[in-house]
């Protein structure tokens, strides 16, 4: 049980660098490109519509090859994010009510 708590924890952290590290490349990107989208990601990596933004992979729709290249691993670090922080907590929660040992 530890170990599958630890590896969800893992995975939630690894989505973290990797969002942190992806997020000011595309804002730089949308930022000198396409002007009229970054308002979309809003003012920080982790305000929610930015968050979203990566979890819904909006910038497929974009023709930007390089904008794409940039953001699908903000998108993969984002669901590992979700992913992973969830599973932690659900393994916690069944640890804290008694069902796992």
């Amino acid at each position: 049980m530890l170990f599958l708590l630890l590896l969800a924890l893992g995975v939630a952290i690894f989505g973290l660098t990797a969002y942190v590290m992806s997020w000011p490349l595309v804002a730089t990107q949308l930022r000198d490109r396409h002007p009229q989208d970054r308002p979309l990601l809003g003012a920080t990596p982790f305000s929610p519509r930015g968050f979203g933004w990566f979890l819904r992979w909006t910038w497929r729709r974009s023709p930007d090859q390089a904008l794409r290249f940039l953001a699908m691993p903000g998108s993969v670090a984002a669901w590992s994010i979700a992913v992973g922080g969830s599973c932690a907590i659900v393994l916690l929660l069944l640890r804290i009510s008694g069902v796992l040992l």
